[in-house]
């Protein structure tokens, strides 16, 4: 007993230990940081630059021209700004320097079909790339760059470091809006004890005191600085519960579930809807272990047991790699499973998805969508296949489990989390009668248009009207 007592302390130590360490180390590593403040608050060049009387909103976003869905929501909130104010100065904090205004507009109308005005200001930082190299403290070094080359109004940081809104709020005097994708620090890593998936069994591992030490002094520090903002948005109920863990500023949060651009999907699903597959399943995801593709060849091989020969005959599971970079050992141990379970004819897989169109196509064509991973946060691969009007077949956590998949009367798919649970959902899935399909391809339909760029817009604009409303007055 003397002895699990000691052992207890001194984890308690190491941890507290780690903790400090790191509270220090970013202290220390703040001294240049305070230095560049002063200069900023004390230079000619940052008082002569005085705000017109039009408010000036200023997007900090330094991956701006990156085409990823973190830049559908910049430009979707850069829209919806422009329409509804039209007086008001927009300008972007951007690293993509050497890149053209008109290069980035382009870009964007041809990625995300948003044709902005062109009354935008690109303000380009020489030390944009620094927020990958040195993470948090690279994002507050960046943050001060942006306020000496111009100091807005209102800054809206639509990639959610967090760290800035400090330097924003306390050394720029700007109103502050954050959009969090992900929390830099998860509830998750506070924890002494945490859960992790391996071999599709869950296991129990506890965190050496180091780890949780320097986990914890990050947590402290994200909350600390990450509070400073007036208004925080979040885009899935995972992502609002770990910022008001840590935050600790509930009031601010808002809920505003991102724009996953499915505008174009959901018209071309309106045209093929009664010409689905009936037994086409589909996993459109990175070819990842984290997407867990080996635990969907193990269900479908056991669905073999269940269904009738006949139907058998006719499924077919397609897995399409959305990721930009193939991995080709993850690819070739996926195909060796299959081949091992007897799965070839009943599974396409592409390494590559071939083009745009032809993900598009297959995700309407299908009839079922099935996804493992654990803990997605935002889930738009579920939410594509919702668009496309699939029932869908997901593990029962994060996102999918708190807001995407209804199981009582709007039910629009099935949770599950072990290949039973899978292999009994889509056995009654595929055994549902043309009423009850239809009506459940309709709910996901409508689960879906909550990712509606207008959407998004209108809860946006709902959000930040008071900040608009304080200038004109």
């Amino acid at each position: 007993m003397a002895y699990g007592k000691k052992k207890l302390l001194l984890y308690w130590v190491y941890e507290k230990y780690a903790f400090i360490k790191m509270i220090l180390i970013f202290v220390i590593l703040l001294c240049p940081l305070i230095w560049r403040v002063v200069r900023i608050i004390f230079s000619r060049k940052h008082v002569n630059k005085i705000r017109n009387k039009n408010v000036t909103v200023g997007f900090f976003h330094p991956n701006c021209n990156a085409r990823t869905p973190q830049e559908n929501i910049l430009w979707s909130a850069v829209e919806a700004i422009q329409w509804q104010y039209g007086n008001v100065q927009i300008c972007v904090y951007t690293g993509d320097v050497g890149t053209s205004s008109k290069t980035i507009l382009d870009n964007v109308e041809s990625t995300f079909n948003i044709k902005l005005q062109h009354n935008i200001r690109f303000v380009y930082l020489k030390h944009g790339k620094w927020i990958k190299s040195f993470a948090y403290l690279g994002s507050m070094w960046v943050a001060c760059e942006s306020l000496a080359l111009l100091k807005p109004h209102i800054v809206i940081d639509t990639m959610g470091y967090g760290f800035v809104n400090f330097i924003f709020k306390y050394v720029g005097g700007c109103k502050v809006i954050n959009y969090i994708h992900n929390p830099l620090v998860s509830m998750d890593k506070l924890k002494t004890r945490h859960v992790i998936l391996n071999n599709n069994q869950y296991m129990v591992t506890r965190r050496s005191p180091s780890a949780l030490g320097i986990s914890k002094g990050i947590g402290f520090l994200y909350g600390w600085t990450g509070r400073s903002a007036d208004i925080v948005m979040v885009n899935s109920a995972w992502t609002e519960e770990n910022i008001n863990s840590i935050w600790k500023c509930p009031k601010k949060v808002h809920r505003v579930y991102p724009p996953i651009g499915l505008e174009k999907l959901i018209k071309r699903a309106d045209r093929y809807w009664d010409k689905k597959d009936n037994y086409q399943i589909i996993n459109a995801s990175e070819f990842k272990s984290e997407n867990n593709h080996e635990l969907i060849m193990q269900v479908l091989s056991k669905l073999k047991l269940k269904l009738k020969p006949s139907i058998m005959e006719e499924i077919c599971l397609v897995l399409i790699n959305l990721s930009t970079e193939e991995d080709k050992d993850y690819i070739k141990s996926l195909k060796k499973l299959i081949t091992q379970l007897n799965l070839d004819e009943y599974v396409k897989i592409y390494p590559q998805c071939k083009h745009a169109n032809h993900l598009e196509e297959e995700l309407v064509r299908s009839s079922y969508g099935i996804y493992a991973k654990v803990d997605d946060n935002v889930g738009s691969d579920i939410i594509a296949g919702l668009a496309a009007g699939q029932i869908m077949v997901v593990h029962a956590s994060g996102a999918s489990k708190d807001e995407l998949i209804e199981t009582g009367e709007s039910q629009n798919g099935y949770l599950a989390k072990t290949v039973e649970d899978y292999v009994h959902a889509l056995t009654e899935a595929l055994n549902l009668s043309g009423t009850d399909k239809r009506r459940m391809q309709k709910s996901a339909r409508r689960t879906a248009e909550q990712f509606s760029r207008r959407y998004f817009q209108k809860k946006f604009l709902e959000i930040i009207e008071s900040f608009f409303k304080t200038k004109a007055a």
